[in-house]
């Protein structure tokens, strides 16, 4: 049996109680796609190490798994950048959790998952100067379907009527920074598209 990885490098997007002393956290890894790691949560014994949050982008060490356990414990992490700011705007952190969600679902066996990290990445850093958070989720889901070679542009973009399919390229276009769309056509936009997803693809979109 092939061993199991020594380090993982990717963002966190998940967090799960595992017993009393530790914390199952999923990050997409760089590599390897959707992995989990255990954690040690901090005890009495004056052990300081605190678990990542959500979203944290980390490079882990990790320990062979345990005996009984599948899942690799984490010697060391180091955090690499930490998107705290979504937690202050409850629209923008609902947004990033869509992401997240998308992600955890779909991430499993993807051929090629660093492009897809440098996805999330970019997607994540926008939010901190998208005018609409939406907006970030409608490139995130358009960019990932056209990445995994599916026909996004030419099954999806192609059925929309003709001033909406307009709107629409407009806003895949221009930097999140320029998007003055109506928050209206962003959602139904946002919809469709998930709608598209889950009837005409492998991808699945809650």
């Amino acid at each position: 049996m092939s061993a199991g990885p020594t380090e993982l490098s990717g963002i966190a997007l998940s967090r799960d109680p595992a017993g009393d002393r530790f914390l199952r956290v999923r990050l997409f890894d760089q590599a390897l796609g959707l992995q989990s790691a255990l954690f040690r949560l901090p005890s009495k014994r004056g052990i300081k190490s605190v678990p990542p949050d959500l979203f944290d982008d980390l490079e882990c060490r990790l320990n062979p798994a345990r005996s009984g356990s599948s899942i690799p414990f984490v010697a060391e992490y180091r955090k690499l950048r930490a998107y705290r700011e979504l937690a202050h705007n409850p629209a923008h952190f609902l947004s990033a959790s869509e992401i997240a969600r998308f992600y955890l679902i779909n991430g499993d066996h993807l051929l090629d998952p660093g492009p897809r990290l440098q996805l999330l990445r970019s997607a994540l850093d926008s939010f901190s100067r998208a005018l609409l958070p939406k907006v970030v989720l409608l490139k995130l889901y358009f960019c990932f379907a056209r990445d995994e070679g599916l026909p996004v542009r030419e099954s999806w973009l192609a059925s929309l009527p003709s001033l909406l399919a307009e709107e629409a390229s407009k806003v895949l276009s221009l930097p999140v920074t320029e998007s003055g769309a109506e928050p209206i056509k962003i959602d139904f936009l946002v919809d469709g598209l998930k709608q598209w997803m889950n009837a005409e693809t492998e991808l699945r979109v809650e």
